[in-house]
C-alpha cells in the first residue's frame, strides 16, 4: 500500500471517529447494557450464546451500534489499524499512532518534532543551506596543498643534492667508487 492511500485511509478513519462522536444516537445507545453487551460479544470480549444474540436483530439501538462499527472496522482494515474500542466508547476523536502521528478532529495530524536544546534551554539555530559549489573549492584547496607539498618536496631534494655532492668532494674517498663504476660501465 503506497504511503498516498494510506494516508487517504487514515483520513477516511479519522472522519468516521468524528462522525461516530459527534453522532448523539450512537453515543446515547452506548449507554444501554444491552449495547454494551452486545459490542462486548461483538468485540469477543465476553461471547454470549447464540440464543442471547438472537433477539438482537429487533433491537434497533444494538443494529444500529453495530453497522456503524462495522464501517469503522471497515475503513480501519483499508488502513491497517485495529478498530480503535475505547476510543469510540470514551466519545473521542482522537487516536494516537504507531508512528506518532495522531488522528484529531477529522484530519490526520504530522507528530510535532522535538525541540532540540542547549544547556541554557535555548534552542539550536538551523544550519545554512550548503552550497552546491562548495566541492569545487575544496577540490582546488586540496590541489593547492598538493602542488606546495611537490614544491617542497622537490625543494629539499635539490638542497640535499647540493649537500651530497659538497660531502663527496671534500671527501676524497667518495669520489673514488663513483670513478671506478664509471670506469666499470666504460668498459662494457
Amino acid at each position: 500500500m503506497s504511503a498516498e492511500s494510506n494516508d487517504r485511509a487514515l483520513q477516511e478513519v479519522a472522519q468516521v471517529l468524528v462522525a461516530l462522536q459527534r453522532h448523539d444516537s450512537f453515543q446515547n445507545a452506548l449507554q444501554d447494557p444491552a449495547v454494551v453487551k452486545a459490542v462486548k460479544h461483538w468485540t469477543g470480549e465476553q461471547r454470549l450464546p447464540p440464543e442471547e444474540c438472537e433477539d438482537w436483530r429487533s433491537n434497533p439501538a444494538i443494529m444500529m451500534v453495530l453497522s456503524e462499527f462495522r464501517r469503522l472496522e471497515h475503513h480501519c482494515r483499508a488502513a491497517g489499524l485495529k478498530v480503535p474500542l475505547a476510543t469510540v466508547l470514551s466519545g473521542s476523536d482522537e487516536l494516537s499512532l504507531a508512528d506518532g502521528r495522531k488522528l484529531s478532529a477529522g484530519k490526520l495530524l504530522a507528530p510535532r518534532p522535538e525541540p532540540t536544546a542547549v544547556d541554557d534551554g535555548q534552542q539550536l539555530e538551523d544550519l545554512p543551506p550548503i552550497d552546491p559549489r562548495a566541492w569545487r573549492r575544496q577540490l582546488i584547496w586540496q590541489l593547492i596543498t598538493l602542488l606546495i607539498v611537490l614544491v617542497m618536496t622537490q625543494f629539499s631534494m635539490w638542497l640535499n643534492k647540493d649537500h651530497m655532492l659538497g660531502q663527496q668532494g671534500q671527501n676524497g674517498s667518495a669520489s673514488e667508487p663513483s670513478q671506478t663504476a664509471t670506469a666499470a660501465v666504460d668498459e662494457l
